[in-house]
């Protein structure tokens, strides 16, 4: 999560009804102090919450792209 998450090219926070594109570790913000409670739900640690802005769509799939490709093999 941290490789793509440093390498995704959006801006970062959680969602306040911007028009542009942002991505946060949703269940470390929402859920930090309760994680293995989360966790027997099936809600991964290293989730990333997308709330998709006005961008161009064929930009934001080569950003998501780029952050795929910086995950370690």
């Amino acid at each position: 999560m941290i490789a793509f998450y440093d390498n995704l090219d959006t801006e970062k926070g959680p969602s306040l009804g911007t028009n542009f594109t942002l991505a946060s570790p949703y269940t470390l913000l929402a859920h930090f102090t309760e994680l293995d409670w989360a966790a027997q739900y099936g809600v991964e640690k290293a989730l990333i919450r997308f709330s998709i802005g006005l961008e161009d769509t064929e930009q934001l799939l080569k950003t998501v792209d780029v952050a795929l490709a910086a995950i370690p093999a």
